[in-house]
């Protein structure tokens, strides 16, 4: 068989692509909402729709926040070499676990005062600003998977996102995660950072709000008492307070919660190892 035979039984469309590299399946990733998508390999710049940041050691990571609506979203990386790279990324509905908690022991909670409002809206004020999405961020001060907030953490009760109710009357979600550690045990930071807030709130009690860079904070609610205050430098693993049971709470514990990018995820995708995170393929 000649040569100009073989070359013309070549599809055009395939020996177009063979040219130029390209890959014919579209690439994608599926999570839940309170979940991370993770795209890795020498990325210089992440966007989802229109946000945008830098990524992490390389790779470019996609926090959803828990009431991102379910649907397809275009996420993007520029790699290191100038390329342009285009994903789905396909969120799906993450069912709201119903907690009911019935005899609520803190009534002031239940049925609250006028002026305890006024305090809760006056806090909120000062803390949205610190969580929300910012264009400009410091630069990451953090690895993953990040370190445990306290030495021997017990497994999470699950209740990530849980929609609550108290004493029958429905209440927001819950941002955060419960772990079941004792009273006065030490809670540690969850990184390197720098804390942004210190300081007693109506509702999640004596709270801790630090800043990782690349726009992950971590927060520390219902502590006992806390030994940081706000525009100190804090390292991975340093004590910042104890374990409490201040605020609307039934007994102790520590609530760890994470912001990313704006984004209210499940903190426990920061502990695991990022190879375990939904990868981009």
């Amino acid at each position: 068989m000649s040569l100009l035979t073989l070359l013309l039984n070549v599809p055009v469309g395939n020996a177009q692509n063979q040219k130029a590299g390209l890959s014919i399946a579209p690439k994608s990733v599926s999570v839940g909402q309170g979940e991370v998508a993770r795209w890795a390999g020498n990325c210089l710049r992440c966007s989802l729709e229109k946000r945008a940041w830098s990524p992490v050691n390389g790779t470019c990571y996609y926090p959803v926040d828990m009431d991102m609506k379910p649907g397809s979203y275009t996420i993007s990386r520029r790699t290191t070499g100038g390329k342009l790279e285009t994903a789905t990324l396909q969120v799906t509905l993450k069912a709201c676990t119903q907690e009911d908690l019935k005899n609520f022991p803190k009534k002031e909670y239940i049925n609250v005062a006028p002026q305890n409002q006024a305090r809760a809206a006056k806090e909120a004020a000062v803390v949205n600003p610190i969580i929300s999405y910012k264009t400009t961020v410091r630069p990451a001060v953090f690895d993953l998977p990040v370190g445990k907030p306290a030495h021997s953490l017990p497994k999470g009760e699950g209740n990530f996102g849980a929609c609550r109710t108290f004493d029958g009357q429905p209440r927001d979600r819950h941002t955060g995660q419960d772990y079941p550690v004792g009273m006065g045990e030490p809670v540690l930071s969850a990184g390197n950072g720098r804390v942004l807030l210190a300081a007693n709130h109506f509702y999640s009690g004596n709270s801790v709000y630090i800043d990782h860079g690349n726009g992950l904070i971590s927060e520390y609610f219902h502590l006992k008492s806390y030994s940081v205050k706000p525009n100190q430098t804090v390292t991975k693993g340093q004590k910042i307070g104890l374990v409490g049971e201040t605020g609307r709470v039934t007994g102790p514990h520590l609530h760890f919660g994470v912001r990313w990018h704006g984004a209210c995820i499940n903190p426990g995708f920061l502990l695991i190892d990022p190879s375990d995170i939904p990868q981009v393929k």
